[in-house]
Order: structure tokens, then C-alpha cells, then sequence
């Protein structure tokens, strides 16, 4: 036998200071009849159930007591299956992995920053599906689509930079797989967040915006940096700073946010853009999410607990009706 709400247990000491008060009573009462009447009289008058119905009384509103708080802490036992719809959206993200997300004008730099507005997004939600596809000129799935979410934190967190051979920001190349991620979608609500610095060197997702609007996938961007722009920091193999980026005539390249491309790519597609300026900001981004309907995206069956609270609490009932039909009986001359 298991409990489902065993802190309920903590209200039977409440019945301490109800079993001290009736003890009290009983002695008052004993004592003010003593007063009266002697012990030898009280004996030659009739019965009086004084003693008697009073412990019983008071014995039987106890054990009702004890019998409701154990339906409220309810016990179960038994399991049977359950059928349970699993209500969620499908939400995707395309996590910019260029060079450029080690700019550290965000602390410690964008790339962090983008990993833990991911993951703190993900701490606010519950059923939703979630996978992460990292990009920058080539895209893969880091993440398939799960609930799993600490499996999904963990690959999160493991996310680094794109090799060299990968460098460039291709926004198309992230879209289309966001699209076929979707292909085999059971759900209805599909939503895509695009976390990048806008800098997007192809621009070809342009025609593919369409196929959104087609399949009615929203599209979030959030923009990570600053429009100022910073230095690329060039890092060794322990992570070390040796130096920043240059042009090819030596000037150290600065990579700015550009907004224009994320603005539209969300007005197109009936999301909307965020600037990230730090994770504390995305409350109103998590508010947004929690706006679109849930559709039954999984069907599982589950082994659960059967609930037996209707036992006590039947016991309960039946003490405190006793309790009532117990009435003392008046005090009447017997013949001895």
C-alpha cells in the first residue's frame, strides 16, 4: 500500500489536544456528580450510561477522525492500465553554431547565452515535444524530437561550435531540416525557434518561408548580441583566447545582430522576434508558447495506482452515524 498525499498524516495530531479536552470533560463531569450524589447512591439509581456512552462517544468520533484523514492521505493499491492522450505542441530549435556565436559581447558569449535561454525554455514546459538541430553553413540534428527533457538538456549543453570545414551561416539549410523533422509530425501545433545573430551569408530562405506558411509552422527568432557589434575571439584547443579574427587586410572583423532577416522571417510566418539581451528576458517569450493549443500528439498506456480513499472514508461515515444514534439514556429509578 502506497499514499499519495502522506503529509495528510501530520493532521492526526490534532486529535492530541481533542483526546486531552475529553479526558478533561469527563473528569469535570465525574467530578461535579461526586458532588451531588455519593458513589454507593449513584449505584442504586437506575443506569445512567453515563460512563459508558460517554467513552464510547467520544471513542467512536476518534476513530472517525483517523479513518477521514487516511482517506485524504489516499491510500492505493491495486494497478490497473490506463489509456492517457499526451497534449503538446512540436517545438523545434535552430541553434546558430558559427564562429561568430563565440562573440563575447552576451556573457560569457552568445553561444552560452543561446544554450541557456534553450534550456531554461524547456524548464517551463511539460508535455511538448522538443529537438535541437545546430546549424551554421551545414545543419544536423543534435536532438531527435522527445520529452525526455534531461536527455535533451544534456545534448543541449554538449552543443559547441561548428568545425571550420562547416563555418557560414545558412539559414536554409536549418529551415529545411526543421521541415523534415516535422514530416512524420502527429500533432497539430508546430513551432520552430530560430537563436542566431542574423548574420545569414546565403540568403535562401527566402523561398522557403512559403512551405511554412503552407504546413502553418510558426516560426520564433531571437536575436543574440548586440547591433554595436564584437570581435570574434579565436580560441585554442583548451579554449584559450590567442587572438580575434581578421579580414583578409589584417582589421580584426566585428560580427553585429542583424534583426531585418529574423524580423521578417517571424512576421512572415505569424511568430515573433526577440532581442536577447539576457535569459532573465524570456518570460514573455515562454508566455507566448504557453498561448498556442495543445493538440493529443502521443497516445501511451500506463500502469497506474488504483485509488481505495472510498474505503476509509466508508468507515469514517459509518463510526460518526453510530456516533449520533449513541444517546445517552436519562437517569430513572430501578427497583433493587
Amino acid at each position: 500500500m502506497s499514499f499519495s498525499n502522506p503529509e495528510a498524516f501530520f493532521l492526526l495530531l490534532i486529535l492530541v489536544p481533542f483526546i486531552i479536552v475529553v479526558i478533561y470533560n469527563y473528569g469535570k463531569k465525574k467530578k461535579i456528580l461526586n458532588g451531588f450524589i455519593s458513589e454507593n447512591a449513584y449505584k442504586r439509581l437506575g443506569y445512567r450510561s453515563g460512563k459508558e456512552v460517554d467513552f464510547f462517544k467520544a471513542s467512536l468520533i476518534i476513530l472517525s477522525l483517523i479513518f477521514f484523514i487516511t482517506a485524504l492521505a489516499g491510500p492505493e493499491w491495486g494497478e490497473k492500465y490506463e489509456h492517457v492522450d499526451i497534449r503538446g505542441i512540436e517545438l523545434v530549435f535552430l541553434m546558430d553554431t558559427s564562429n561568430s556565436m563565440n562573440a563575447e559581447d552576451l556573457k560569457p558569449n552568445r553561444l552560452e547565452i543561446a544554450k541557456n535561454l534553450i534550456i531554461s525554455i524547456v524548464d517551463n514546459l511539460k508535455t511538448d515535444f522538443v529537438s535541437l538541430i545546430n546549424f551554421a553553413g551545414v545543419a544536423y540534428v543534435q536532438c531527435p524530437l522527445t520529452v525526455d527533457y534531461e536527455a535533451f538538456k544534456l545534448m543541449t549543453e554538449a552543443s559547441l561550435i561548428s568545425p571550420d570545414e562547416e563555418q557560414g551561416t545558412d539559414f536554409s539549410v536549418a529551415l529545411n531540416l526543421a521541415l523534415n523533422a516535422f514530416k512524420k509530425s502527429k500533432g497539430t501545433t508546430k513551432v520552430v525557434v530560430l537563436i542566431t545573430d542574423g548574420e545569414d551569408q546565403e540568403h535562401e530562405w527566402d523561398e522557403m518561408i512559403s512551405e511554412f506558411k503552407k504546413q502553418e509552422i510558426v516560426i520564433f527568432t531571437v536575436g543574440v548580441g548586440v547591433i554595436s557589434g564584437a570581435p570574434i575571439p579565436l580560441k585554442d584547443k583548451d579554449g584559450k583566447v590567442i587572438g580575434w579574427k581578421k579580414d583578409k587586410k589584417g582589421n580584426i572583423v566585428k560580427t553585429k545582430l542583424d534583426e531585418k532577416p529574423l524580423i521578417r522571417i517571424a512576421s512572415q510566418t505569424g511568430g515573433q522576434y526577440f532581442r536577447l539581451t539576457s535569459v532573465s528576458s524570456i518570460d514573455v517569450f515562454v508566455r507566448s508558447l504557453k498561448q498556442f493549443e495543445r493538440s493529443v500528439i502521443q497516445k501511451k498506456v500506463k500502469l497506474k495506482k488504483i485509488k481505495r480513499f472510498i474505503y476509509p472514508l466508508s468507515i469514517g461515515i459509518i463510526f460518526l452515524i453510530l456516533e449520533l444514534l449513541l444517546a445517552e439514556k436519562k437517569i430513572k429509578w430501578v427497583k433493587r
